[in-house]
């Protein structure tokens, strides 16, 4: 006779008790909902350890960063633990969520069946419907924001990337959508079960009340309704609101530009309004140039140069603007997605939609993007609550989110005096991830390429770019100027139905432009000075009531500079700006009168990024170690800056341009000296025609030194400029 511990009758003992417990009959609506709750929870743990195991390395865009790996797990490994605890909670609710709902069906339509069922049933079939459940809304979620999942599926193997790709390109639009409604329709039984009993609960509560009680409650409510109906403040302007997206370039605009139809509703908005056709960016990284556009100072005497400025730089820099609407009564507001970080910095906003960004985000960006099956639940207001990570995802920069956080803003703001609203649009910013249909808008469907749903920035692949790659690269910005539009025109209507369009200056900018390939010129912003691309931006300003009757043209073509915006729309808005800008209004040519101002054109670069590739800027400069070395974590609060060591090497290195109307002169520092190259700014071939004894070089430099001698504080040493002791506006260091 065999003991029941040995090991071959342990098994039969447990293999008899599971199957007892298996084909126990249910009975019950609790023992419905906790079987198939108790599934569904349980499959969607299965599919937590799935994806850690899936994709578990410290990657970015499939590139696998080994030594930030390394770095990560050595010393954020408490960090790591909460955020993926958090993670895995919410797995597990939405698992029993959906088993819940399976059972509230179960238990609906076990009266109807001859046989009751069995426990095993109940749990597999809550496990499986919320596996179908979540299958459904991933498929959904690819065809809607193909670019967050191209790290798990496209560039995963030929397999895989045809599933996406027929998710994308072959199946019907609205197959997913029916197939949502279909999982949904089990839920709406639990809620109404849910609703039915709180509903029961209440009436009950009610009537136990005393008549006292009720007649209290019933006051109260009636003086809540009223007290929404009174007019507890208004606006009465004028406003400001200040649209602007990331590496926006001019031609971009349909109106002016090489794409007809692209930008309905930047056109309507030029109709209205005045077209500024060359105005341009003084630094074209997005930190650097929103402090010149809110100073109005150039960046070396506002202090932000470059993209990774320390705590101490960024609270000792001013931006005019905010601080003299605000004392003059406006609310001061920022909403921003992804690449609008950088407002979380900024001090002189009373209220701030924005991501945040440090170290410890990047932490949590990546241990949340490894769960794509989770990902599809997320693309909600609800789900960017609860991980506010979710904002700064590069590869979901879906403007129809951003557009919601500006509604809700208005809704807020209408009820003030008077607001200075800025609105920082992301989706044209690498890697072009933008969302259905505009990623598909204008690309060829037959392009099997890397670059089918996002531009991956990796400066080692540009040598292997082909044209197919540049063509789809251009389609991908194309379709994102596409979506920005669109969320244009979203926030237009929403100022207009709230009646507050009209009294308010409304203008939509860039803070920067783009490189596209334009004839050698490679991709990107910021890494050097050859053709207007990056430089050159939109500006289209439609003016308040009070001052459109002044306006006198439609359309002006003089040089414009970034720095000059700010003085000009305090003028417009009669408010002394107390000579506080570098930069110069332009209210005289808008009013049809002379300019009076003589306008030349300045800008710097900020920081090259990497150290490595084999574009023609990377060999025309003095080259520094990659950002990864420049940089280091900024306490308390894990901020990337950089380093104090670097500082006067990152500003004696950056290129320079001096421009008017029909000559650009460029200064680049090198190993080997200074060179300097002129180009005609109509010509698109960018022949160099500098010789030392060019006239409109001569004139150039002329300028450009006399800029950095009197604003710079700089010295020249062997044709370098070389910053003098507290030249540098937050620099504590000398010499070169």
């Amino acid at each position: 006779m065999r003991q029941f511990w040995e090991p071959r009758a342990m098994k039969e003992n447990i293999f008899r008790k599971c199957k007892a417990l298996w084909n126990r009959p249910v009975r019950g609506r609790r023992a419905f909902f906790g079987l198939s709750g108790g599934g569904g929870a349980m499959a969607f743990g299965f599919m937590y350890l799935f994806c850690l195991l899936y994709t578990s390395s410290f990657s970015i865009m499939g590139v696998r960063a080994g030594g930030i790996e390394d770095l990560v797990f050595a010393r954020f490994k408490g960090i790591i633990f909460i955020s993926q605890l958090k993670i895995l909670a919410l797995y597990l609710a939405l698992g029993l969520f959906f088993g819940l709902s399976m059972g509230a069906v179960l238990w609906f339509v076990s009266p109807m069946r001859r046989r009751p069922m069995r426990a095993g049933a109940v749990a597999v079939a809550g496990a499986l419907y919320a596996l179908a459940a979540a299958l459904v809304f991933l498929m959904a979620d690819i065809m809607k924001h193909p670019a967050l999942y191209n790290e798990h599926f496209y560039a995963r193997g030929p397999v895989r990337a045809a599933i996406q790709m027929f998710i994308t390109h072959g199946l019907p639009r609205p197959v997913p959508g029916l197939l949502k409604g279909v999982v949904r329709a089990p839920a709406l039984l639990l809620l109404a079960n849910i609703l039915i009993a709180v509903g029961r609960g209440a009436f009950n509560l009610y009537q136990r009340l005393p008549r006292y009680g009720r007649a209290l409650g019933w006051g109260s409510l009636v003086i809540l309704a009223a007290a929404g109906t009174l007019p507890w403040g208004g606006n009465t302007g004028p406003n400001i609101v200040l649209i602007s997206a990331d590496s926006f370039r001019h031609d971009r605009v349909s109106r002016w530009g090489v794409r007809p139809g692209l930008t309905p509703r930047l056109d309507a908005l030029a109709e209205e309004g005045v077209s500024f056709h060359d105005f341009h960016v003084q630094l074209p990284r997005t930190f650097p140039s929103w402090y010149c556009l809110l100073s109005g100072r150039y960046p070396v005497e506002h202090g932000i140069r470059h993209m990774f400025p320390t705590s101490r730089e960024i609270a000792s820099a001013e931006a005019p603007l905010p601080g003299i609407l605000r004392a003059r009564g406006y609310v001061t507001s920022a909403a921003a997605d992804y690449a609008g970080d950088i407002f979380s910095r900024m001090n002189f906003f009373d209220r701030r939609r924005v991501p945040s960004f440090n170290f410890t985000t990047l932490i949590k960006q990546r241990g949340l993007e490894i769960h794509f099956l989770l990902l599809p639940f997320l693309q909600n207001s609800h789900g960017r609550r609860l991980f506010p990570e979710l904002l700064a995802f590069a590869q979901n920069s879906d403007p129809r989110f951003l557009v919601d956080e500006v509604t809700d803003e208005l809704e807020y703001l209408k009820t003030r005096k008077k607001f200075f609203l800025t609105i920082f649009l992301s989706a044209t910013h690498f890697p072009y991830a933008t969302p259905d249909p505009y990623y598909k808008k204008f690309t060829d469907p037959s392009y099997r390429g890397e670059y089918r749903y996002l531009k991956i920035n990796d400066p080692t692949r540009e040598t292997r770019v082909t044209t197919a790659d540049r063509r789809q690269i251009r389609a991908l910005y194309d379709g994102a100027c596409g979506a920005v539009d669109d969320a244009v025109g979203e926030i237009i209507d929403c100022l207009k139905s709230r009646g507050l369009y009209e009294n308010s200056i409304v203008l939509f900018t860039a803070d920067h432009g783009e490189n596209l390939y334009d004839r050698g010129l490679d991709l990107g912003h910021g890494e050097h000075f050859r053709g207007d691309f990056v430089t050159r931006v939109p500006l289209i300003v439609k003016f308040h009531d009070a001052y459109r009757e002044k306006v006198a043209i439609k359309d002006y073509h003089g040089l414009l500079r970034q720095v000059d915006l700010a003085p000009t729309l305090l003028e417009a808005l009669g408010i002394d700006d107390g000579g506080r800008f570098s930069g110069e209004s332009f209210t005289a040519p808008l009013e049809g009168r002379a300019d009076a101002a003589s306008r030349i054109g300045f800008a710097e670069t900020g920081i090259w990024f990497v150290d490595r590739g084999e574009q023609f800027f990377q060999k025309q400069r003095i080259l520094y170690p990659d950002v990864s070395v420049l940089c280091g974590l900024e306490m308390p609060g894990y901020t990337i800056a950089l380093k104090e060591e670097y500082r006067e090497l990152i500003t004696i290195a950056k290129h320079r341009t001096v421009f008017d109307r029909d000559y650009k002169l460029v200064y680049i520092p090198t190993r080997d000296g200074v060179h300097y190259e002129l180009y005609r700014r109509a010509d698109m071939e960018f022949n160099n025609l500098y010789y030392p004894g060019h006239p409109e070089a001569v004139r150039l430099r002329v300028w450009l030194e006399k800029f950095m001698r009197e604003r710079e504080k700089a010295r020249v040493v062997n044709h370098l400029y070389i910053p003098c002791p507290g030249g540098v506006h937050g620099s504590e260091k000398t010499g070169p």
